[in-house]
């Protein structure tokens, strides 16, 4: 695998013995014969013109679309309700992340010359926001869950000083998860005038190496998913039942960002999972490694995407936020000329927007009476079945 993987998701290390500064996964389990016989050097080339190209692509259109995003919401929405605190987090979170990508796509093309401080300082900026980025996700399903499911009980958890409260043990979590970085990460001079950037683990780096990717795979997918699952089933169960206006589309929503989330992350999450037990001895052959260095690259690409999309899907699905989209787009193509027309097709946009905002809040209210005479009615059925045995 190139340089960049090998550098930020902490899985491989630098062979010394490499005659022309190749990287290579960590054989440590073979013995040298067969470690010299299986050489990555079409595997190298193959990154050094994918990763540079799909990395550079998802940077202009990850920063493209967060930007976007990130405008619209600090300067066009007035006031940020809970499940918008985290999109705004997302879009930073994800900046951020795409800020780090070029780094990685000319260490890949050429080698490391931003030197010891800066091989630090990416490589915690990627980690950070790699987890940063999928914990405000599951922030804003777990949002919309109790804006649906649980409409009345908790709403006075979904404020906004709750929401900045929780958005900051995010970014301290993430944090904490980034200290392997700032601990082992550096530069390493091999041959001589080639610098590579990847994490030095001593002699345990088989154990460092399996510790991080079963956190990933853990905290990184199963549980974001898990969690994705339960709430937007149970979200599914309330629409179904009470029927609202505009179930349909919600639903489809629903499905379409647990699926994308799905189809993002498994692909990847699996290929570092069978990397693990390559590491462990659970299969040793050349050919299976090659397949794996490959599918490492490819579906770490495609899993980068969500900086992408993921936004995009989650501001889509508000009503509101299309709103002010179309404020932003009139704005800056200019469909009104004249200041004065502007302003008032930006004071009208932001007066239809918040009627808007006051239609999904009276909706939510609506729902979560119907849920509350729902769970009354229900309690009454309850009573009287149990009342009725202990009476005869």
């Amino acid at each position: 695998m190139a340089a960049t993987t090998t550098s930020h998701l902490l899985l491989t290390t630098k062979d010394t013995h490499s005659e022309n500064s190749s990287f290579y996964y960590d054989y440590d389990y073979l013995d040298e014969l067969t470690f010299m016989l299986c050489r990555k050097d079409a595997m190298l080339s193959f990154g050094k013109i994918f990763q540079p190209v799909f990395y550079s692509l998802i940077f202009v259109f990850g920063l493209g679309g967060n930007l976007l995003l990130l405008v619209i919401l600090l300067y066009y929405v007035p006031r940020r309700r809970m499940a918008e605190v985290y999109l705004v987090n997302l879009a930073i979170s994800n900046l951020l992340f795409v800020v780090t990508l070029p780094f990685w796509g000319i260490s890949v093309a050429w080698h490391w010359v931003f030197g010891n401080f800066l091989c630090k300082m990416v490589s915690t900026l990627y980690t950070i926001n790699f987890y940063s980025g999928i914990f405000f996700i599951s922030c804003m399903n777990l949002d919309k869950y109790l804006e649906i499911v649980h409409a009345q009980p908790y709403h006075r958890l979904r404020t906004q000083a709750k929401s900045l409260i929780l958005s900051a043990v995010v970014w301290g979590v993430a944090l904490a998860m980034s200290i392997p970085d700032m601990v082992f990460v550096r530069t390493h001079e091999n041959p001589k005038g080639v610098w590579n950037c990847y994490p030095d683990f001593g002699g345990h780096g088989t154990i460092w190496k399996l510790f991080l990717c079963i956190q990933q795979n853990i905290m990184g997918f199963l549980l974001p998913l898990f969690a994705m699952i339960f709430f937007y089933s149970r979200i599914g169960c309330v629409l179904v039942k009470l029927r609202p206006p505009g179930q349909g589309r919600a639903l489809r929503m629903a499905a379409a960002l647990v699926v994308a989330f799905f189809v993002l992350w498994f692909p990847y999450n699996l290929t570092l999972f069978l990397h693990s037990l390559q590491d462990l001895q659970f299969f040793g052959d050349c050919e299976v490694s090659h397949h794996l260095d490959y599918a490492l690259q490819v579906t770490e690409s495609i899993a980068f995407l969500h900086c992408c999309f993921t936004p995009i899907l989650y501001a889509f699905s508000s009503r509101r936020f299309r709103q002010y989209l179309k404020t932003f787009l009139a704005t800056v193509v200019g469909w009104r000329l004249a200041s004065g027309t502007t302003q008032n097709s930006l004071h009208s946009c932001s007066e239809s927007s918040r009627l808007t905002a006051q239609e999904e809040m009276t909706g939510m209210n609506e729902l979560g009476k119907r849920q509350a005479e729902g769970s009354s009615n229900k309690g009454d059925v309850e009573k009287l079945s149990w009342n009725g045995p202990t009476t005869v």
